[in-house]
């Protein structure tokens, strides 16, 4: 895996789907089916969703374009195998012949996973690691409806293994989707803890994807403009929902993701997978409690990079490392803050007694081989204690 990944980020390469962003959009969603030549579309997505009424709007759209749909909502927050193998079955019985996917990463990752085994067969557990796929998957439309996933336009799918209690990660260009599509107004109904961790995800993925040894120009640009606009309306957008606030971190999550899958990530979401996988936490949460002591941790490796990354959230400090340093930690802290994040792993029901063996799995996490800093797993224990 290690060869493939550095022959993978040997030189500059962006990937990204077409992207469509903009309010009121979401009745796009027929129109980009039907231009991928869909007939029957298959519609992933959560009861939450639907109970919010967003599904209803997408089988409607879907009608009016002259489409037949199949609606599977059997996905729990970490889209497990069984779910996606449950999922594959369907679409195969029901003849579809194009997926959207709506909701958050559990939704969209599933629909990738759904996507991947309708062509190629197997397990999804098959397709863990890089490029494992060799054959198409089916069109793909994904619709975030939270402000921190990223899936919407990555090159990667989580999946949650049920027996072993871990999660995994495949790898490659094709589940990337043909349309990510965004309508910052499916925020409104997003709890305001929801709202807080998925832009929690979202900060982690700015700040690994810009500390990752695999950014380029091309993924520093959009993480350091998913920071400034994360610095300028996470707050806001918790405490008063302003429709302004709501959409720039949804332009946030997109840009942070578009970082990301051309970069990977660090520690944060090496540790924050076995931790999702064994206690089925919620991701942004964990990732909330792990993000200001990886950053500490990288800091000693990081110094050419903290300026740029403190002018990111919002600070100007003329290239003066010491004060980017100092900067770089408070400004994380207090956006996590004024948000009231989870700041422990016991709050999120992680036992004591786990840790060893989640910082067993961490070290073995992909995202740890694109980490600013190489992390023993003793060092990444040190985290897991640091932040328990």
């Amino acid at each position: 895996m290690m060869n493939k990944l550095q022959n993978a980020f040997s030189h500059c390469k962006f990937e990204v789907p077409e992207i469509i962003f903009g309010r009121g959009l979401l009745g796009q969603v027929g129109s980009c089916a039907r231009r991928l030549g869909g007939k029957k579309v298959f519609l992933v997505s959560d009861q939450g969703l639907f109970q919010a009424g967003w599904v209803d709007q997408v089988m409607q759209c879907l009608l009016n374009d002259g489409l037949a749909f199949v609606y599977y909502d059997q996905i729990t927050p970490n889209p497990k195998d069984t779910e996606i193998e449950d999922g594959a079955r369907e679409y195969i019985r029901q003849g579809a012949d194009v997926i959207v996917g709506l909701g958050g990463g559990s939704a969209m990752d599933a629909a990738k996973g759904i996507a991947i085994l309708v062509s190629n067969g197997g397990r999804i557990q098959d397709y863990e690691g890089p490029d494992k796929i060799h054959r198409p998957i089916p069109p793909l439309v994904l619709c975030p409806t939270t402000c921190g996933t990223g899936s919407d336009v990555s090159q990667f799918a989580v999946i949650n293994d049920s027996a072993e209690r871990r999660k995994f990660t495949i790898m490659s260009r094709c589940v990337a989707p043909d349309i990510s599509l965004t309508d910052p107004d499916t925020l409104e109904t997003l709890p305001d803890e929801h709202v807080c961790t998925t832009a929690a995800d979202a900060l982690s993925h700015a700040v690994e994807a810009y500390l990752s040894v695999a950014s380029s120009t091309l993924t520093d640009v959009n993480a350091v403009r998913a920071l400034r606009l994360i610095s300028q309306s996470m707050g806001n957008a918790v405490q008063e929902r302003r429709p302004e606030d709501m959409a720039n971190l949804a332009r946030a999550s997109l840009h942070a993701g578009m970082a990301f899958s051309n970069s990977l990530l660090g520690i944060a979401h090496a540790l924050a997978h076995p931790i999702g996988g064994l206690y089925d936490a919620n991701h942004g949460s964990v990732n909330a409690v792990l993000l200001p002591a990886v950053v500490g941790y990288d800091l000693p490796v990081v110094s050419e990079r903290l300026p740029e990354l403190a002018w990111g959230l919002g600070h100007q400090t003329n290239g003066d490392v010491a004060m980017a340093s100092e900067i770089v930690q408070e400004s994380i802290n207090r956006l996590l803050d004024v948000c009231n994040a989870p700041r422990s792993l016991k709050s999120l029901g992680v036992e004591e007694k786990d840790l060893p063996e989640l910082a067993r799995r961490a070290k073995k996490d992909v995202c740890i081989l694109t980490s600013p800093r190489e992390a023993s797993e003793s060092d990444l224990l040190d985290i897991l204690e640091q932040v328990y």
